[in-house]
């Protein structure tokens, strides 16, 4: 693919499977109808793939990737995406996107989902990112396995009063010895993380506004007590909050420094079933019982 291609509103293009597609530097592929991508059939899953022809695309020779805009849909299943600037762009008044089945490789960024729309992903890969992907929008992932890169600034980043994080059964991680944040709202209406891990990352969550959050059977920071390699500096950086209800449940929170570190204006926070293995600092609007503080790391707090 050595020049732009747009799919025009009433129209479908199917990039079938096993499809091999090279993209040229700065390519961007444009979807303002729909864009589908089935995997064949048959247990293994076959893959069309769109890859950089740039054999080092983080200076400055990665292809563009792909751009849903206004009236366009994608519905992939089974789509990989190699060495793009932006892997996959939902804009303002798109009819959503769905990636499934799907890995992105060596993106600058791997996700940008603008106000007012949505992307939904199931079991797809993210390996080495390059930057935060911008949620402003909603996404909402399942198995999704997502790494950032040791130079990445943050996982995920959601900055709209209106913005959805929600994932679930899902593995976040970073490289050993990264400095980033992973889930950071500066506005948001819902951040909603349950059966996942979140490892290698100087914070797992970092909140300065958030409208309600809910974190159940989750892992921030080691895998064990006696495990000093998740990195994790602080488990949670709760530095502002609305009424929610905002809930920890059923959740380990095991850092090099602070498991919890509540400031500034936040809403109530119940915390329920939860092992902290180090220092934790919450505000009296916090409930925490003696009975709901775990004396060991909850079990099943990880993908199912």
């Amino acid at each position: 693919m050595t020049v732009p291609l747009e799919i025009p509103a009433g129209s479908t293009m199917t990039i079938p499977a096993g499809a091999q597609i090279v993209a040229a530097p700065g390519i961007v592929l444009t979807v303002r109808g729909v864009l589908t991508v089935a995997s064949a059939g048959g247990g293994a899953h076959v893959h069309a793939r769109i890859a950089s022809a740039a054999p080092h695309p983080d200076q400055g020779q990665a292809w563009s990737g792909i751009v849903v805009e206004g009236g366009g849909r994608l519905d992939a299943d089974g789509l990989d995406l190699a060495g793009a600037a932006t892997a996959l762009t939902v804009n303002m008044g798109s009819l959503g996107a769905r990636f499934d089945n799907g890995t992105i490789t060596d993106a600058q960024q791997p996700f940008q989902v603008a106000a007012g729309t949505r992307l939904d992903t199931k079991h797809a890969t993210v390996v080495n990112a390059g930057a935060a992907s911008n949620i402003n929008g909603e996404l909402h992932a399942s198995y999704l396995d997502y790494q950032t890169s040791a130079a990445v600034v943050g996982g995920f980043i959601m900055n709209d009063p209106g913005a959805v994080f929600d994932a679930t059964d899902s593995t976040l991680h970073g490289i050993p010895s990264a400095g980033n944040d992973y889930v950071i709202s500066v506005a948001s209406s819902l951040i909603h993380v349950a059966y996942s891990t979140i490892t290698d990352a100087h914070c797992a969550f970092h909140f300065d506004d958030v409208a309600r959050f809910e974190i159940d059977h989750v892992t921030a920071g080691a895998s064990s007590p006696d495990d000093r390699g998740g990195k994790v500096v602080y488990g949670a950086m709760l530095y502002g909050s609305g009424a929610g209800p905002n809930t920890i449940s059923n959740s380990n929170v095991m850092s090099t420094g602070f498991d919890l570190d509540q400031q500034n204006q936040n809403g109530p926070l119940t915390i329920v079933n939860t092992y902290a293995r180090g220092h934790v600092q919450i505000m009296s609007s916090a409930k925490w019982l003696a009975g709901d503080m775990a004396t060991a790391p909850v079990s099943d707090a990880k993908p199912r």
